[in-house]
């Protein structure tokens, strides 16, 4: 019965009704696709990072990451790399020699991290040679040879076959200069990467270190995120002798941004429903004003306060929980279409670049935010109806009646 009614009641006023609705719709629409927009955001921002930069981990001697000397090399490395290859979780891993030192051209200097590579094994790690824009990959019958950013060829002016100089210590302290010829400009997502990594054979920035084989960081691609802990554990536990480190502690900075993404989507969820809960209360309170009579005249003719308040809270509830599932659909659509479109930012491209984002965002919406929006969505629904059935409770059925 007090269901019934509290049906009835709710299209008495069809037009506030119909505006509560899609005021309802609008707000959880809106809210639910910026979380999804943002989810987007840092999920392109992780991804880059992982394929592109860091992959999922990396493993040093103990006092690389301190000094970046270079002296500090993984032992036995390419043994490591043959028992990394055995686990199936893994899907590619390579060595890599990292030095820091200056790049050199007639139009000026900077300084850059010197990345010598295993050519095969790190294309296959970060696919490399799909971020050319310009020349070609190395070419194994060349000698010094150096693919270097699109941002760091534009500052220092260079382009293909032109001839740049690197500076570098080498395990003896002193200073080693070497000549090599630009074979290609790669751009990534990350524009401060483009601009301060420089990628040669690791058999050339060998020699001149005078290394002799030595490898100071071994990076390895796994098939999937979910499987990280696992093979974490493992290789801590096998090279016990070795820092072997994740992606996320290898750039804090990245987990800091996934946490504090995290927890602002739900600020933002948790204001548009506080809003939505004012103009609830608001519209409700109006409806129980006007019906002061006859709420007065249902208490007078024996409807208890409980059924009062019941009816007035489930009112309001059915308002909210009409317009929950609009909302949801437009936004499961709008989401749906977008995450197979993207969403293309292009007049921000530069911006979004220079912090590292793609320009083009995929919004994403997992299940465990999904609930937790739902349970958002019934905490407005109480709040909002509380209010005013308690102000329907303080009506006297005598002076009600009377006015």
């Amino acid at each position: 019965m007090i269901l019934k009614i509290a049906r009835r009641n709710i299209w008495r006023s069809k037009k506030r009704s119909l505006t509560l609705l899609l005021a309802i719709s609008l707000g959880l629409w809106s809210g639910m696709f910026l979380i999804a927009f943002y989810n987007g955001m840092i999920e392109q921002r992780v991804n880059a990072a992982i394929q592109d930069e860091i992959s999922h981990i990396q493993i040093h001697h103990p006092n690389f990451l301190n000094d970046h000397e270079s002296r500090f090399i993984v032992p036995d490395a390419e043994k490591t790399i043959k028992l990394i290859k055995e686990n199936s979780s893994v899907k590619a891993v390579a060595g890599r020699l990292i030095l820091f030192g200056m790049i050199a051209s007639p139009s000026g200097s900077t300084g850059i991290k010197i990345n010598g590579i295993q050519t095969e094994a790190e294309n296959k790690l970060t696919q490399l040679s799909s971020k050319l824009i310009d020349g070609h990959y190395f070419t194994p019958s060349k000698r010094n040879e150096i693919i270097i950013g699109q941002k760091l060829a534009n500052k220092l002016k260079l382009n293909i076959n032109k001839k740049t100089i690197l500076t570098f210590q080498d395990t003896a302290g002193n200073l080693a200069s070497a000549a090599f010829r630009i074979a290609g400009i790669f751009k990534t997502q990350n524009t401060p990467f483009d601009e301060t990594n420089v990628f040669v054979n690791i058999e050339e920035l060998d020699s001149l270190a005078g290394l002799k084989g030595g490898i100071h960081e071994i990076a390895v691609l796994l098939y999937s995120n979910n499987s990280l802990d696992s093979c974490l554990q493992r290789f801590k536990s096998v090279l016990p002798e070795l820092e072997v480190k994740s992606w996320i502690e290898i750039s804090p900075e990245i987990g800091i941004t996934v946490s504090a993404g995290t927890q602002m989507v739900y600020i933002y969820m948790g204001i548009i429903l506080l809003a939505l809960t004012f103009g609830i209360i608001n519209t409700m309170m109006m409806s129980v004003l006007e019906r002061t009579r006859e709420i007065g005249m249902l208490l007078a003719l024996g409807m208890n306060k409980f059924k009062i308040f019941t009816m007035i809270l489930w009112e309001t509830c059915f308002l909210i929980l009409a317009g929950c599932p609009v909302g949801m659909i437009l936004a499961f659509i709008t989401i749906a279409i977008t995450h197979h479109t993207g969403i293309h930012l292009n007049n921000y491209s530069e911006v979004y670049a220079n912090f590292g984002y793609s320009p083009v965002v995929y919004p994403n919406l997992n299940m465990d935010q999904l609930i937790k929006i739902i349970f958002m969505v019934i905490i407005t629904a109480l709040v909002s109806a509380i209010f005013p059935a308690q102000r329907a409770l303080k009506i006297k059925p005598a002076s009600a009646i009377k006015n």
